[in-house]
């Protein structure tokens, strides 16, 4: 079963279709691993292996009877859906999100709801609800945020797959500290109740720990049919370590990224250095999640006043300090790159960058959701990589390509809309590119007589 819990979510699946092992068999072992790891990592606002076990069916379906976590801004019936937020805590639904009925209707088992920031406000994952998340590959270090609850149940091997959602990183700065795949899928192709973005920035869509399990739960969780990629297809890709220099990325972290880029030529890729017109596109983001803020949780703030954490709080002031002018100018920025990167991806299948420009920084002190300084001004620094995807409109994939400092690394694939299953085709031929170049030079270690061939 320890074999089983560290194994991928379509091995898994396989297993249970055979009969080797039983829905039940894996909800008793995924009971086991949460309450092992719960209390150092704190991915779980609430655990509901019991609710799991009374709706079991049997191995139908795509996911046949496996468990999967979702974050905890969608309805789960009876579990409640706090949002991290004290004053939500009671909040039990009589009736699950749509999104939760797809899951259920293709085989997936609810064990568990994960943690955010309050209503995803911040850059580290705490909330008073959840605690303080941390990252499974070092508990001194971030997973990132907004659903890092939901990087680190996967990473963690508390379930196969996740559920998370992505406004400005929120799947893909998570999935790249702890060392998993994150996708932020094209805009309307997952869809839930709670579809009220005024923005439309945020998106749904699934963590897991390989592209091949990413692409299994992105087809369950999209409300409609995605083309199938070309196999074998050789792509055009454009480059960009960052976004032309507007970007401060580590010598590290562009390392790892760079020796990916290189296996993408080895794998016969066509690749060459090039920029979309991102200029003023993140500032225009900035604009628009501020006004997101506003539309969103002012009137939150305002019926629970100190209740609700300063971050939220300082969202929605900062938001209704922009004037209207201003938002209808980030509006026409969108538009602009929404209709120039269509003419990029003419060009190119594929924009590679890393997922972010810094890796996992140490915890914050106290229950703040934001690093201390210098990370904080670190990350804003590296944060226009994924603000980019949101304000052009198309999908990302966030897949690990290594490590920096000892810390996972992430390397984002975006292409055009409904290219998600391109892209994370792309991040399959990266993983075997990957573990056939470390095979390569565990070998290489023995022969010369530096290692002792044995894997890490």
């Amino acid at each position: 079963m320890d074999e089983l819990l560290a194994a991928g979510a379509v091995r898994t699946i396989a297993a249970l279709r055979s009969g080797e092992v039983s829905p039940a068999d894996l909800l008793d072992a995924v009971e086991a691993r949460i309450a092992e790891t719960e209390p150092r990592l704190h991915a779980m606002t609430a655990v509901c292996v019991d609710r799991a076990r009374r709706r079991r069916s049997g191995n139908d379906g795509p996911l046949a009877g496996l468990p999967v976590t979702v974050k905890d801004v969608v309805d789960v019936e009876g579990v409640p859906t706090t949002f991290g937020s004290e004053p939500y805590r009671g909040n039990v639904p009589r009736r699950s999100d749509r999104l939760v009925t797809r899951i259920e209707a293709a085989g997936g088992v609810i064990v568990g709801k994960t943690n955010l920031p309050e209503f995803s406000a911040g850059a580290d994952t705490v909330s008073p609800v959840g605690g303080r998340t941390v990252n499974p590959a070092d508990p001194s270090v971030s997973c990132g945020a907004s659903s890092g609850g939901a990087a680190v149940s996967v990473a963690a091997h508390q379930a196969w797959l996740a559920h998370g959602a992505d406004t400005a990183g929120s799947i893909r700065i998570p999935a790249a500290f702890c060392g998993v795949v994150g996708v932020r899928p094209t805009p309307g192709l997952v869809t839930t109740d709670r579809d009220d973005d005024p923005s439309g920035l945020e998106v749904h869509g699934p963590l897991a720990r390989t592209a091949a399990d990413a692409a299994l739960f992105l087809r369950v969780l999209a409300s409609q049919d995605l083309p199938s990629p070309e196999p074998g297809a050789r792509l055009r890709i454009a480059f960009s370590p960052d976004l032309g220099g507007i970007v401060r990325v580590e010598d590290e972290v562009a390392a790892a990224c760079a020796r990916a880029v290189a296996d993408l030529v080895r794998l016969g890729h066509q690749v060459e250095e090039a920029v979309p017109p991102v200029r003023g596109v993140h500032d225009a983001c900035l604009i628009l999640l501020g006004h997101r803020a506003v539309a969103l949780h002012a009137e939150r703030v305002e019926r629970h006043g100190t209740a609700l954490g300063p971050a939220l709080r300082a969202e929605v002031s900062a938001g209704l300090a922009i004037p209207a002018d201003r938002v209808a100018s980030a509006l026409r920025r969108r538009a602009e790159l929404r209709a120039a990167m269509e003419t990029f991806f003419g060009r190119f299948d594929v924009l590679v960058t890393p997922v972010f420009g810094v890796g996992p920084w140490p915890l914050p002190h106290g229950t703040s959701p934001y690093p201390d300084e210098p990370y904080l001004s670190l990350g804003a620094a590296a944060w226009p990589l994924t603000t980019l995807a949101p304000m052009a409109g198309c999908s990302a994939v966030a897949v690990p390509c290594g490590t920096a400092g000892g810390l996972p690394v992430g390397l984002q694939l975006l292409g055009a809309p409904y290219s998600d299953l391109r892209l994370l085709r792309l991040a399959a031929d990266l993983e075997t590119a990957g573990l056939d170049t470390a095979a390569a030079a565990a070998g290489s270690a023995t022969r010369d007589g530096t290692g002792d061939g044995r894997r890490s």
